[in-house]
């Protein structure tokens, strides 16, 4: 029986410690624009005690308005579709873009916006329509070039597996990305001038921290408890 409680004590200790270093990342993004927070969800260890089964994803933040003129939100579903520099896609909410040198429209660690969007160098404005149409415009008002952005949708967005940079990847648990202009049932349109703040709500991270700090110091105690009642078990014995 002690070696039970030792065993159930100890993990939740690590379970606590993992649920505080997901505040700790929660708080640290709460500037990051699109951040989506997630939360550590366990379950009960049939062996006893928790393990963790995995993190859920948390309400996104609100749309804000920002100076940037290539600042994007999609108000609604769906993520922005990145091209990865080896192949492949990644997905974010976060659309604050920019163009490199080549013209590309590209996200802030220089990932392709796909289908691949390329602005003339003699554009004087760009335009993005809530459909996703990027054009680039003459002096005069007139389009010289443009381009479609698709968005992506997914039978199961809490499949989702962040990868870092504020992006994420389809697995086998959200299904397929479905890919489709902005509008389009299931996705949503997009803002230009706007973008999605983060998700993290400091009120509940906080709440959170002290919870969990209050549970990792009741198993610390638990724990030495317990490690008490086996030493006297084993002097009992000897």
């Amino acid at each position: 029986m002690v070696m039970e409680g030792i065993i159930a004590s100890v993990s939740a200790l690590r379970a606590t410690q993992r649920r505080v270093g997901q505040t700790a990342h929660n708080i640290a993004n709460i500037s990051t624009p699109g951040f989506i927070p997630r939360r550590v969800e366990q379950a009960e260890a049939a062996e006893g005690g928790v393990r963790l089964v995995g993190t859920t994803a948390l309400p996104s933040g609100p749309l804000l308005v920002s100076e940037g003129s290539l600042d994007l939100a999609i108000d609604g579903p769906g993520f922005f579709v990145l091209n990865q520099p080896g192949g492949g896609q990644l997905f974010t909410r976060a659309g604050n873009f920019m163009l490199d040198a080549q013209g590309r429209l590209v996200d802030p660690l220089g990932r392709t916006v796909a289908p691949g969007i390329t602005i003339p160098a003699g554009a004087q404005q760009i335009r993005v329509t809530p459909q996703g149409q990027v054009q680039a415009l003459a002096e005069n008002g007139s389009v010289i070039s443009q381009g479609q952005l698709l968005t992506a949708s997914f039978g199961n967005t809490g499949g989702l597996t962040p990868v870092g940079g504020n992006a994420f990847r389809a697995t086998e648990a959200s299904g397929p990305p479905v890919l489709q202009p902005p509008g389009s049932p299931g996705h949503g349109t997009i803002v230009s001038g706007v973008l999605q703040a983060s998700g993290t709500d400091l009120a509940r991270e906080m709440v959170n921290l002290i919870t969990d700090q209050r549970v990792f110091e009741a198993n610390v105690k638990m724990l030495r408890t317990e490690d008490e009642m086996l030493g006297t078990v084993l002097d009992i014995k000897s």
